[in-house]
Formats: C-alpha cells, sequence, structure tokens
C-alpha cells in the first residue's frame, strides 16, 4: 500500500472564515439579503468566493447578483 500523506489543512483560513460567519451574526444580518451579506463579508477582507462558499452560494451567481444590484443602484 503506498505511503499516502493526507491534505493539509490551512487553520488560519478557517479560523478567519468562523470568525466572518460570528461577524455577520453579531451584526445582525442573518435576515438581511444576500447581497448585503455578501458585500458585508467582503468588507472584512474575505474574497467573492470565499463569501459565495460561506454564504452556500457559488461565486458566479454572487457575481451575477452583485452587479444587478448595482445596476438597480444607478438607476
Amino acid at each position: 500500500m503506498p505511503n499516502v500523506t493526507p491534505p493539509s489543512t490551512d487553520w488560519a483560513a478557517v479560523s478567519a472564515r468562523a470568525q466572518a460567519f460570528l461577524c455577520l451574526h453579531q451584526a445582525g444580518l442573518d435576515e438581511a439579503p444576500m447581497v448585503d451579506k455578501a458585500k458585508f463579508l467582503m468588507t472584512l477582507g474575505l474574497s467573492r468566493s470565499d463569501a459565495a462558499g460561506l454564504l452556500g452560494s457559488t461565486d458566479d451567481s454572487l457575481r451575477v447578483q452583485l452587479a444587478r444590484a448595482a445596476k438597480r443602484v444607478v438607476k
């Protein structure tokens, strides 16, 4: 049987995502629209793809939602 090394885990990234989730809850954004949650998380320093993963979405879906929200504000 070959000697297989388990994948390493970036515990700093895990901790950062967990803390971002707790900040989202503490800020009272549990019932806020996904776009507002994503903007908050990205303001904390998460990438759009990390924010999407934390919110149960995909990067592409969140990109489209953010673009549509920006267009609504411009009108």
